[in-house]
């Protein structure tokens, strides 16, 4: 059964109406899963800060870029100043933490993307698919950049 635990990345967008629904609608999870679904039409949107071809865009312009490290991560992530956008998809990843089978490790809005290559846990053909992907695409950092400008600390590409 799907938990949501205080490890539970909750912080994109998210309303307790939509963490509900993801609660009863992936109830009979017991194992790791990534999957995309279409909101039903009782829930608000969710925001979308993918930007490139996945999303329909063309690809986002190094021009455009600012690299930052998000929220603690260990790595930089490829930003750019555009605004989210609303979307009714909504992807949720889960996967066994501790003695529990099935913990909801992150949900937001819009399709899955490849993990940054920065990340630890992939392989060398997981790597370059990420890269290739990161190439052509930015996540949405307006008041990231912003914030990191005033201090000094962006890298724009």
């Amino acid at each position: 059964m799907l938990k949501i635990l205080p490890v539970s990345h909750t912080d994109h967008s998210l309303t307790p109406a939509h963490l509900n629904w993801i609660l009863t609608h992936f109830a009979d999870r017991e194992w790791f899963f990534v999957e995309t679904v279409e909101l039903p039409p009782e829930l608000p949107d969710l925001d979308c800060g993918l930007h490139g071809p996945l999303v329909g865009d063309p690809p986002v312009p190094e021009t455009e870029v600012t690299y930052l490290a998000r929220g603690g991560r260990p790595g930089a992530s490829r930003l750019c100043s555009r605004p989210s956008r609303p979307t009714r998809l909504l992807t949720v990843i889960a996967g066994p933490e501790g003695d529990d089978a099935c913990v909801l490790y992150t949900a937001f809005g819009g399709p899955v993307a490849p993990r940054e290559a920065w990340d630890p846990g992939l392989s060398p053909e997981e790597v370059a698919e990420s890269q290739a992907f990161w190439a052509a695409h930015a996540l949405s950092g307006g008041d990231l950049i912003e914030a990191a400008r005033t201090t000094g600390r962006s890298h724009d590409g």
